[in-house]
């Protein structure tokens, strides 16, 4: 119960809860765009789908390029009128992936606090 958690572990926990927490407010913050309307939504979208793809190019981050992709895909379909509904679902997975960050970061502080002592 008291083993020292590697540094590596320490690390992706940390990597995970950040990315996780900044993910969920930047998909909450896309979906206030997308609320706003069709031109704002459809424009924030496109940036975001490209900027994913230009992520994506590198191996590396390939997955994190993607869900930046699918993150601006979902802001242009939630801009449209006819779509409108969907931005519940923006809203769920920010949520979702604002506590999934924030258990990350509570095992992170909880696994470097046994390290230090």
């Amino acid at each position: 119960m008291g083993d020292i958690v590697p540094r590596s572990v320490l690390v992706r926990q940390g990597v995970k809860g950040i990315a996780g927490v900044g993910g969920g407010i930047a998909l909450l913050i896309l979906k206030g765009i997308a609320a706003a309307g069709f031109w704002p939504g459809l424009l924030a979208g496109a940036v975001v789908s490209i900027a994913g793809l230009v992520i994506g190019s590198s191996r590396e981050d390939r997955a994190a390029g993607m869900v930046t992709v699918a993150a601006g895909a979902a802001t242009v379909i939630a801009s449209i009128p006819a779509f409108h509904g969907v931005g519940w679902l923006m809203s769920v997975s920010g949520i979702g992936l604002i506590v999934a960050g924030a258990w990350s970061l509570f095992k992170f502080w909880r696994n470097l606090r046994k390290r230090s002592g």
